[in-house]
């Protein structure tokens, strides 16, 4: 496998893209489909979203939906950019993080004189309607991790207050109670459901925020929606994806996005009080989302489909805890089943009988480029230690 050379094809596929591409979930932004009655529908836009999403087949040129700068995929290309800037020191790759930068700023939620964030197109789900660029909690937090890296990496400050803005945002408009001893923060402002990992992407986001402003109510974020969401944890290390009867599901990358945030508070606090729920929820999520020879399953109950997305998380999660093989044989397993050699892009999912080739910016690229570089960041480490 020669790494260098598939990173660099698929950093030079991006660049050709602009940033830019479809999303799994961006159907709803058809300029057609919005001309019809149909839109007015909350069950019709469930179904056209489910529609895209399941074709393999892309019919989104046909629909006249646009490619789109997705600021999530943005901040996670960000952060690849700047794996590679730490492992070469090329300026370059400084430069475009930066600008890359720039266009999520320029998508910042104009209604609020704070920064917050959200996705690029209209996205409709059972426990929420929302319209395209509403701030939630992903997409915000997915910046301003980005923002702190950029911080961190060039030390210019206005990236540092972009993030503490960030945490305005989630502590105005998202926590949706606190005690004594825990908090709980929500996905989009007024929505109440509870969902595991966006409650824990708070409390990694605080944790890291707290390293650079040392403010209390940082900490006490940070600890209080990492114990909530922990005290959910079942007894065998699973954690369901959230609160409401629909969502008890358990599935591959949102149990990574819990063991990476959790693990990222215990860092970042200096604390082992998590210890015990990281090694149960490891675990679980080693023995139960992937098979021999490390092909990721989707749930803990079912293989298919494999999904990329599993593949990117699960590289970053093994990576995050140490284990470089088990992150290398998944690497060489993506590359296997879902590396398009020639066009220099991730395949979406297998199913049992056929692929979905469709290339999706934020979903598949943009996770496959930071795990990649991170693979790379981590494999440099090694080498200068020995």
């Amino acid at each position: 496998m020669d790494l260098k050379k598939i990173t660099d094809g698929h950093y030079e596929a991006l660049k050709r893209a602009g940033f830019r591409g479809y999303d799994v979930y961006d159907g709803l932004n058809s300029r057609i489909f919005r001309k019809t009655p149909c839109f007015r529908s909350k069950n019709m836009r469930i179904a056209w979203i489910q529609f895209f999403k399941r074709s393999p087949l892309n019919f989104r040129p046909v629909a006249l939906v646009p490619r789109g700068s997705n600021a999530k995929g943005l901040a996670l290309i960000i952060r690849g950019l700047l794996n590679r800037y730490r492992v070469g020191g090329n300026s370059r790759y400084m430069d475009e993080a930066c600008g890359l930068a720039d266009i999520i700023v320029s998508q910042r939620a104009r209604d609020r004189d704070y920064f917050c964030v959200g996705y690029d197109f209209f996205w409709e789900a059972r426990a929420f309607s929302v319209p395209e660029f509403t701030p939630n909690m992903i997409v915000s937090s997915f910046a301003g991790q980005a923002f702190l890296d950029l911080y961190e990496s060039g030390n210019d400050g206005r990236w540092l207050e972009y993030a503490l803005e960030i945490g305005y945002f989630i502590e105005k408009e998202l926590k949706l109670r606190q005690s004594d001893k825990e908090v709980v923060f929500g996905y989009i402002p007024g929505e109440e459901a509870i969902v595991y990992n966006v409650n824990l992407l708070a409390a990694a986001f605080f944790s890291r925020l707290y390293v650079h402003s040392n403010e209390r109510k940082h900490r006490e974020y940070a600890e209080g929606a990492a114990d909530f969401t922990v005290n959910a944890q079942r007894e065998d290390g699973a954690w369901p994806y959230g609160e409401e009867q629909y969502h008890r599901w358990i599935d591959n990358f949102h149990t990574g996005f819990n063991l990476v945030s959790l693990d990222a508070v215990r860092v970042n606090l200096s604390s082992d009080r998590w210890d015990d729920s990281i090694e149960r929820g490891l675990t679980f999520h080693m023995r139960s989302h992937f098979l021999e020879d490390m092909t990721p399953k989707y749930y803990d109950t079912g293989l298919y489909p494999v999904d990329i997305h599993n593949f990117a998380q699960g590289i970053d999660t093994f990576l995050t805890f140490g284990d470089f093989e088990r992150a290398r044989k998944l690497l060489e397993r993506s590359i296997d089943m879902m590396w398009d050699e020639n066009k220099h892009y991730f395949y979406y999912q297998k199913k049992r009988l056929y692929k979905n080739r469709i290339n999706y910016m934020r979903w598949s690229q943009a996770w496959m480029f930071y795990a990649l570089t991170r693979f790379e960041l981590h494999g440099e480490s090694r080498r200068t230690r020995s």
